[in-house]
């Protein structure tokens, strides 16, 4: 019994040290992606629930964001958790207070990955989330940092 533990633990370690080495976004099923000409290339947690929570605005070079939603259930649920610590049916509660409180319209949404990244190509300050299979070189992936 104490070697099963061992061995559990053992697997354990190397599970979290792989995790650690191919980052966070992957294994949380979802990557931060911004148009190409943005000159970002990281973005802090606190900074995306603020851009989500439409309370930044604009860029440090000062282009307006365009936020993005997406749709895709898998890839929204895993942003929500990890991205704004809400559930995904809190952040749309959000938006919907958002537009009857008279605080603007809320974001756009696209229902595919694939919709998501056609947004964030044509609009220079676009930023929104798709599957990391779905990423393209068409669009900037900007990793997440605590």
């Amino acid at each position: 019994m104490n070697l099963k533990r061992r061995i559990g633990a053992l697997v354990l370690a190397i599970w979290l040290i792989a995790a650690g080495a191919e980052g966070a976004e992957p294994l949380a099923g979802f990557v931060m992606v911004v148009n190409v000409q943005n000159e970002i290339s990281t973005i802090s947690r606190k900074e995306v629930e603020l851009i989500f929570l439409n309370k930044k605005r604009s860029w440090p070079d000062g282009t307006k964001i365009s936020v993005l939603i997406n749709e895709n259930l898998t890839v929204a649920d895993s942003f929500c958790q990890t991205a704004l610590k809400r559930s995904a049916h809190q952040f749309l509660i959000f938006r919907k207070k958002m537009l009857f409180r008279g605080q603007g319209m809320p974001p756009p949404t696209l229902n595919t990955d694939k919709e998501v990244i056609a947004f964030v190509v044509g609009h220079s300050g676009s930023i929104s989330y798709v599957s990391p299979e779905a990423v393209t070189p068409a669009v900037k992936v900007v990793p997440i940092t605590q």
